[in-house]
């Protein structure tokens, strides 16, 4: 089949380029190039001992649904002991097991599951603090030795006129207010990017840093697969702790106590924040075949392309691309032109030989369903699924789940409740994180207890597991014939075209000599579209194709699985997905 170019100018990059950067040829790859990495929210995911809140052995019972679903990593939001003041990003003890969640035994039992099943295991690592119910902060507190300087310790400015201590500076937490803290005992401030009961460790003490590759080494030994870095922009600070940051113009808020008022000049991105990472590195470099990906939000593309490295000096396998999530928050955002800017901004500036990743959402941002409507799910599914690269998917997407409404007595989230009834809704996690939904029976099937930590949705007995396994057509279903069809080489090592695109179309072909050639038409509209693909085309399509998977909103005769189409005159219902096989002319 000749895919010949009409206006070759338009899309030299699309494949030629990309394929270049991606270095697409038959070769042995990492396992994280092949493998659909789901996140699981431990808290939501499945309650084995019936006390509402999720757990180890919970994942453990579903071992068999994560293999059947067609995922190839699993990775763990944070099991390690902790108060749960920022659930569980308030680490205790970094080479323990929270309670709650289990034991240790249930660990490894769960990674045994997952292993005999083909399935690998990935854990957070939460570096940039601990709690300060930690060892090592109450010992600091106290100044014994060695852990006096593990932590951001500092001199107050001066004292006010009531005789109060003020901070040594302007900085700002996350989670809004003054990132330092006193302590009577200490007569300093410690430093806190979160919550004042997750101080800073300092990484410009060796010890510290060695204590944290003994994390690493700890977690390795135990036979996990690989590692999810949290907030590693955060590392670093700058050593001078006397400096202001600049007031940020313009700064969004009139609020000198949120964190956006800020510009973060001091306390993001430190370049001394990379040689930590590197001795990350050398340490995975010595356990064969594991895996280190790391978060960074909301910074240039510049800075976070930095995190990949370079042949000379190798860094994370890649960072997250939370470009999707940045770019296209809500539905008046999706559109075809945004969809091919966000995937090229981060193909353009991705290094050679480096490989992408595609991330809808995660436990802090909106459900898929709410953000961009519930369908537009299954087309979503299918962009981030059969793009090269990657995909991260957050448990639930796969069956579209949404946004959980929860009232401000219900609220747990402490972002949330740091903004009061008034506000909570803006700025709280909880509706994303609250159970999944496995079956029509009480608190969805999540657990057998008479209570939940978040409520569950209303719409759990029509948005389950179990219904979506029975029905005809259904998101989970979708799901998994995509995790099986990108498998095939035409996703694995195939090339990439935009044949069209324009305000509520967005396609992408995927196409490689000998094989099948594969077209994915996105209608990103509320409204139907009919398309002639060969008038807006700059590729040459054949007349013909043959439907392989469409949105369960689509309901038409016409566009069945199986049946054929004619691509001068496509009909697409609002956000509708449809992947089509390309027919070869005689």
């Amino acid at each position: 089949m000749d895919f010949s170019l009409k206006r070759p100018e338009l899309i030299v990059y699309s494949h030629s380029e990309m394929n270049k950067k991606l270095n697409v040829k038959r070769r042995k790859v990492p396992w994280w190039q092949n493998e659909i990495i789901y996140q699981i929210y431990p808290r939501s995911f499945c309650d084995a001992n019936g006390d509402g809140v999720g757990d180890l052995k919970g994942i453990t019972s579903q071992a068999d649904y994560l293999r059947a679903l067609g995922v190839g990593t699993v990775w763990l939001s944070p099991v390690y002991p902790s108060p749960m003041a920022d659930f569980g990003y308030d680490i205790a003890d970094f080479v323990g097991i929270e309670p709650l969640f289990g034991t240790m035994a249930d660990f490894e039992e769960l990674r045994a599951a997952l292993h005999d099943r083909g399935l690998k295991l990935m854990m957070d690592f939460v570096p940039n603090h601990s709690s300060d119910e930690h060892e090592w902060f109450v010992k600091s507190k106290r100044k014994e030795e060695p852990y006096t300087d593990y932590y951001i310790w500092a001199e107050p400015k001066g004292f006010n006129e009531t005789g109060e201590p003020i901070p040594p500076n302007n900085w700002l937490s996350v989670f809004r207010g003054s990132a330092w803290t006193w302590v009577e005992e200490r007569q300093q401030f410690y430093y806190h990017q979160f919550l004042a009961k997750q101080p800073d460790l300092n990484y410009r003490n060796e010890r510290v840093r060695e204590e944290m590759k003994n994390v690493l080494r700890f977690w390795l030994e135990k036979g996990v697969d690989g590692f999810r870095v949290d907030a590693i922009t955060h590392l670093f600070e700058a050593e001078d702790l006397s400096l202001d940051e600049p007031v940020a113009s313009p700064s969004g808020t009139d609020d000198p106590l949120d964190y956006g008022y800020l510009n973060h000049t001091l306390t993001l991105n430190q370049p001394e924040t990379f040689s930590v990472v590197k001795e990350w590195r050398d340490v995975l470099d010595l356990y064969p075949d594991k895996a280190m990906i790391v978060e960074v939000f909301g910074e240039e593309i510049e800075e976070v392309m930095k995190y990949y490295g370079n042949d000379s000096v190798p860094l994370a396998d890649f960072p997250f691309n939370f470009l999707l999530i940045e770019h296209l928050r809500n539905r008046s955002d999706l559109t075809g032109f945004a969809l091919k800017d966000t995937i090229d901004m981060w193909l353009d500036n991705m290094p050679e030989g480096k490989w992408p990743n595609w991330v809808l959402g995660n436990h802090d941002y909106g459900r898929v369903g709410s953000r961009f409507g519930a369908d537009a799910v299954d087309a979503l599914n299918m962009l981030v699924l059969l793009l090269p690269g990657t995909p991260v998917t957050y448990n639930g997407e796969e069956i579209g789940m949404v946004n959980t409404f929860i009232s401000w007595e219900d609220t747990q989230d402490p972002q949330g409740c740091r903004y009061g009834p008034e506000h909570y809704q803006e700025f709280s996690r909880d509706p994303e994180r609250t159970p999944m939904q496995w079956d029509h029976s009480p608190f969805a099937g999540f657990t057998q207890g008479n209570s939940t930590w978040l409520p569950v949705n209303e719409n759990y007995k029509e948005v389950n597991v179990q219904a979506q396994l029975q029905a005809e057509e259904s998101h989970l279903k979708i799901y998994k014939e995509l995790a099986a069809l990108r498998k095939e080489e035409s996703f694995t090592r195939g090339h990439v075209a935009y044949p069209v695109v324009t305000f509520e179309i967005f396609s992408v072909m995927r196409y490689l000599e000998g094989y099948e050639s594969y077209l994915l038409v996105i209608n990103t509209s509320e409204g139907e579209v009919e398309v002639d693909l060969h008038h807006h085309s700059n590729v040459e399509l054949p007349p013909s194709a043959v439907v392989i998977l469409r949105s369960v909103t689509d309901t038409s005769n016409s566009t069945v699985p199986g049946s054929v189409v004619k691509l001068s005159e496509l009909i697409l219902v609002p956000g509708e997905g449809l992947l089509l096989n390309l027919i070869e002319e005689e």
